[in-house]
């Protein structure tokens, strides 16, 4: 396996030097080491002749001695070089056990043949600071002189790394010091030199991001690959239900072929005239990335912790989408809360953070996970903190915030179920809160390819090919139908709505060859059957651990650690823990006693069943909570402990037992727990709880088997009173019940705008069923109301039966109008006057121009089109006053500017080029311009726009030093609005200016710039 120190190289050029591999061509060297010359040798010496090479750009040779250098052939063609990691310290604290490798002068042999050196020694970072140079101080005695030259004569280019970091090369023997101390130029100074970005972006487009380190301790830097690997072997892979039934003992597989990525809802940011538009389903992806701190809200089963590992993997290891590039690199730190209390920790210190897991990794350097904190390159990934009890939760708070004061630079994410804690639990920790939407037609049709698939990569386990191939066969035919089933089956669809049902549902059709079950509870009764029933026969396995069970046998087994679980409010156990609830199981199993101990049972159930998991040392849990608490309801019921259970009615973590209790009732128990969760919500003091019990009897009543007519009424009586909801988890209750809510909710008639919004957020989870009151919700008064009624469209099952019945009878020319699909766009035409219209995703200029034909819109949003290369469609719309594009990276051509009404333009430029050149457009009074990376706004761009008023500069997506120039005030811009002189007539806002401070600058105009 290759080590960094592979990387090292001599180059010839002006004089003999050394260098870096930053790729098998690319090679970073001292710029005095290839001089003025064009064309320098790079030579493996020992492994490698000498490589004709050439030098691709240099520095300024006063300010960056260092050249960038490209081989004609690569020189380690296989296997590749390990990962290159570049970093630039942000302390002033020595590093010890740095190193600098190269071909010095001192280290000839037979005569002055080239032999490499290893230089140890700490890097000394505030020795050089002013002239921007690292210096390293050599640990050992320094070499004898040399005359007329320094015994380091050849070591210039050569690699400074600290563990497995490149922090610099070095450039000369520094005076005075006798050859004791080495100057280097550090990497992230070289980055910062102008011309470099763009020729390492043609020579090396995936160069990584340089990470800042602030640690003393070498041994973080090479302790961190180590972890990142861990992270990987354990987060990597992930189980996949129903996988494990072909006859191998692997049903863990590679994290990339299950991972779905999944659409949720951000709370909305308001409008210009600061109302709140309606929330935009994205992928989750998309939301994380401008986040820094997240509350993340999902279903059980919804792919919350899928989400965690997968979070935890890429960022490890640099493999991040582009969308969230910015965390690849950063350490991830997985706290499953679940595992807190069997760990006896309520509190995690910084030291402890690593250890949660337990991953499969030494013990971490005194203090490392402090130190990455406390550089702001950590990612704290919360999982399950409903999983907690909740009179934990409010402890967990506090660590949390505390923890988050100390090292305010940490992104964090936590995931919850919806109702676990309030709405805004962290909005004063900076969080903001997302919630995972159920999985959309077109999400399940992807996660059943994405499960067969997998099962399909399995059957490479058999040993008879034959028998593979003809599996391979019958699972594509199981995909093809249960595809099909999903496109006509309306009730099945709606019990996959999450990857956990959606598993549940692809291995239950693939073991009963077509045959699926009806409810939520008869498809996890299946699920159950078919882990604890004749698995083994069907694998062909046999009684290894000299045990068989029956599956009635395995469900009361567990059914015991189910309860005890819910009882204690844990989610883990302990192997003692499990073995004593075991032996209370088997005082009624003689033939299961017969057949060994309560520690081989729970061996065996460990080993088969696939329920039960030892994830950690000593820690057992079910593969599922949900499954956790089927069992233990099973266990209340058989138990005759129902009003044990209505007791804890109003407590969280009981809520789903009950929910799940209702399948193992029978006619007198459902309506005995029906009854008491009534009787529970009239006796509530608080509105929460009332809401809460409420509208838990009326799930129970829908999932009942049989329920009387006046309980049925009863139940949904009183759902009616609750009224219209106001709150988030009100809202969420209301929405979980489904359809069958509507005839409880309110008409619009009488309700205040934030009342009807709140139904309207209700209907809008119901589907096409909720259409008919949707329509009677868009004639209200309230235009918010209006705009959220119209927005529904853009995740309508059906867009033209929305356009149909809803939309064409709503007033639309006071609301802005959201379209992202292509059959939005084209039922356009056939809806009333619009005012306003935000058209998001990829449709081209024809499409727009037919779309818009026979409509007044004075304002027009274009976002996220690939497909947008010109603005040509203007000409046949002269009635577009405002026009706002963003994030259109094609736009090449926006001539058609001319002569248009647009007297408002809000444009995102990835180059400002595009504007050159343009004729004046003096109907345009109102720019807002968003500058790409780097650039520099100057005056003549305005000379585009002689009418100009008012001029907006979006400066958030700028990085590095900003020059304005606009004006004649010279000095530090205050954020907010000035005049320009010499425009005085236009205001200037620039927006995001406030992060810059002294790198803003604004200088004068160029001498002769008329405005």
């Amino acid at each position: 396996m290759r080590s960094v120190e592979d990387r090292l190289v001599a180059v010839l050029g002006a004089q003999q030097g050394s260098g870096v591999l930053l790729t098998p061509e690319l090679v970073l060297t001292a710029g005095h080491v290839a001089g003025a010359k064009k064309h320098v040798y790079v030579a493996l010496p020992g492994v490698r002749r000498p490589v004709i090479s050439s030098v691709i750009w240099s520095g300024a040779p006063d300010s960056c001695d260092a050249a960038l250098v490209r081989t004609e052939e690569p020189l380690l063609p296989s296997p590749r070089l390990p990962m290159l990691r570049w970093g630039a310290l942000t302390g002033n604290q020595p590093v010890r056990g740095c190193q600098v490798l190269g071909f010095p002068h001192v280290q000839r042999f037979k005569g002055n043949e080239l032999e490499a050196v290893q230089i140890f020694g700490d890097l000394m970072p505030l020795s050089g600071r002013i002239r921007g140079r690292y210096v390293l101080r050599c640990e050992h005695h320094p070499p004898e002189p040399v005359p007329e030259a320094s015994p380091w004569s050849g070591l210039s280019g050569g690699p400074v790394f600290a563990g497995t970091v490149l922090l610099g090369i070095v450039t000369e023997d520094a005076v005075g010091w006798e050859h004791s101390a080495i100057d280097a130029i550090p990497i992230s100074r070289v980055l910062q030199e102008p011309g470099l970005e763009p020729i390492l972006r043609q020579h090396w487009p995936d160069a990584p991001a340089v990470e800042t380190h602030s640690s003393p301790d070498p041994r973080d830097f090479v302790y961190e690959p180590q972890y990142a690997q861990a992270l990987k072997a354990r987060y990597g892979h992930m189980e996949i239900f129903g996988l494990d039934d072909l006859g191998t003992n692997e049903n863990k597989w590679d994290l990339d072929t299950a991972y779905l990525s999944l659409e949720a809802l951000a709370a909305p940011s308001p409008d210009r005239d600061g109302t709140l538009p309606p929330p935009r389903a994205q992928r989750i992806e998309e939301l994380l990335g401008s986040r820094p701190r997240t509350v993340l809200r999902g279903e059980a089963g919804a792919g919350k912790t899928t989400l965690v590992w997968w979070l935890a993997s890429h960022a490890a290891c640099r493999t991040m989408p582009k969308q969230l590039s910015m965390l690849d690199g950063l350490v991830p730190f997985v706290i499953p809360m679940r595992s807190l209390a069997a760990q006896g920790i309520s509190n995690p210190t910084p030291a402890q953070l690593p250890t949660i897991a337990q991953l499969p990794v030494d013990a971490a350097p005194s203090g490392w996970a402090g130190r990455v904190l406390d550089s702001g390159r950590a990612l704290l990934l919360v999982d399950g903190l409903d999983e907690l009890p909740r009179a934990d939760r409010a402890v967990a708070r506090r660590w949390l915030a505390d923890l988050l004061r100390m090292y305010p630079r940490t992104r964090c994410l936590v995931t919850v179920r919806p109702l676990a804690v309030e709405h805004a639990w962290l909005q004063s920790e900076g969080f903001e809160e997302l919630r995972l939407l159920p999985m959309g037609n077109r999400d399940i049709q992807s996660f059943v390819a994405a499960w067969h698939k997998a099962a399909r990569l399995e059957c490479g386990a058999y040993p008879d090919e034959v028998r593979a191939d003809q599996e391979r066969t019958r699972l594509t035919t199981l995909e093809r139908d249960l595809s099909q089933e999903f496109l006509r089956n309306a009730g099945l669809r709606d019990l996959a709505r999450t990857p956990l049902l959606c598993a549940v549902i692809c291995a239950l059709h693939r073991r009963r060859s077509g045959l699926l079950p009806r409810t939520r509870w008869q498809l996890y009764d299946a699920a159950l059957s078919m882990l604890l029933g004749n698995r083994d026969a069907y694998r062909r396995v046999g009684t290894p651990e000299g045990i068989s069970l029956t599956i009635d046998d395995g469900r009361q087994l567990l059914q015991r650690i189910a309860v005890w679980l819910v009882r204690n409010g844990r989610a883990e156990l302990s192997g003692d823990q499990a073995v004593r609830q075991l032996e209370l199981g088997m005082n009624g199993l003689r033939h299961v006693r017969e057949q060994g101990t309560a520690q081989e049972v729970l061996r065996h159930l460990l080993n088969r069943s696939g329920l039960l998991q030892e994830r950690a040392a000593d820690s057992l849990q079910f593969i599922h909570r949900t499954f956790q608490d089927f069992l233990a309801a099973k266990e209340f019921r058989e138990n005759d402990s129902l009003d044990e259970l209505l007791g804890h009615a109003a407590e969280e973590q009981w809520q789903d037992v009950i929910r799940l209790v209702i399948g193992h009732c029978g006619r007198m128990e459902v309506r005995r727990v029906v009854t008491g969760l009534m009787a529970a919500g009239d006796e509530a003091e608080e509105p929460e709880s009332l809401w809460q019990l409420r509208t838990l009897a009326a799930e129970c009543a829908m999932s009942a088997a049989y329920l009387d007519d006046d309980q049925h009424e009863a139940v949904w009586e009183g759902v009616r009173a609750l009224g219209p909801p106001l709150e988030e988890a009100e809202i969420s209750r209301l929405s979980s019940l489904g359809s069958d809510v509507l005839p409880c909710l309110p008409e619009p008639t009488g309700l205040d705008w934030e009342e009807a919004s709140a139904v309207v957020q209700v209907l809008s989870s119901l589907g096409n069923a909720a259409i008919p009151l949707l329509k009677r919700y868009g004639q209200h008064e309230s235009q918010s109301v209006r705009d959220r009624v119209a927005n529904l469209w853009q995740a309508a099952a059906d867009a033209h039966l929305f356009a149909e019945e809803v939309l064409s009878s709503m007033r639309l020319d006071d609301i802005e109008l959201f379209l992202a699909r292509q059959e939005q766009l084209a039922r356009l035409p056939g809806l009333g006057p619009v005012r306003s219209l935000c058209v998001w995703g990829k449709h081209s200029p024809d499409s727009l121009r037919q779309a818009l034909r026979g409509h007044q819109v004075r304002e027009v949003t274009l976002q996220n089109n690939s497909a947008l290369t010109t603005l040509a469609f203007l000409a046949d719309h002269p009635e577009i006053e405002y026009l706002l594009i963003e994030d259109c990276p094609h736009l090449q051509d926006v001539s058609g500017l001319a002569g248009s009404g647009v007297v408002a333009l809000g444009l995102h430029v990835s180059d400002t080029a595009l504007l050159e050149g343009m004729i004046p457009l003096p109907q345009v009074i109102s720019v807002k311009l968003r500058l790409p990376p780097g650039a520099r706004m100057d005056a003549r761009l305005l000379t585009v726009f002689p009418g100009l008023r008012a001029l907006a500069l979006d400066l958030e997506r700028v990085k590095g030093d900003v020059v304005i120039d606009l004006t004649a005030h010279t000095g530090p811009l205050p954020a907010g609005k000035l005049s320009i002189d010499p425009y005085p007539g236009v205001d200037l806002t620039l927006l995001g200016a406030d992060r810059f401070g002294d790198d803003l600058r604004v200088t004068k105009h160029p001498p002769g710039l008329q405005p």
